[in-house]
């Protein structure tokens, strides 16, 4: 699974588990820099990241992601 399809599935989740519209993010470049965004998931556009559709070179730069928000979960 590409970075994109992984990214996507993991905001779709956390939207449905929360609630939430946005999820944040660190973002690692192939550069080896690093940044928070705020990620979210529109049926109508897609993907948006920090409020807009990402670019190309967005896709290109990326080299992973992790969460920093996750959905509740239940303990027993």
């Amino acid at each position: 699974m590409c970075i994109t399809e992984a990214l996507r599935e993991q905001v779709k989740k956390f939207q449905q588990s929360t609630g939430e519209r946005a999820m944040m993010i660190v973002v690692e470049k192939r550069d080896s820099s690093m940044g928070v965004r705020s990620v979210e998931f529109s049926p109508y556009v897609g993907l948006m990241v920090d409020g807009k559709p990402p670019g190309p070179q967005w896709y290109q730069e990326v080299e992973s992601f992790h969460q920093l928000q996750w959905g509740p979960t239940v303990l027993h």
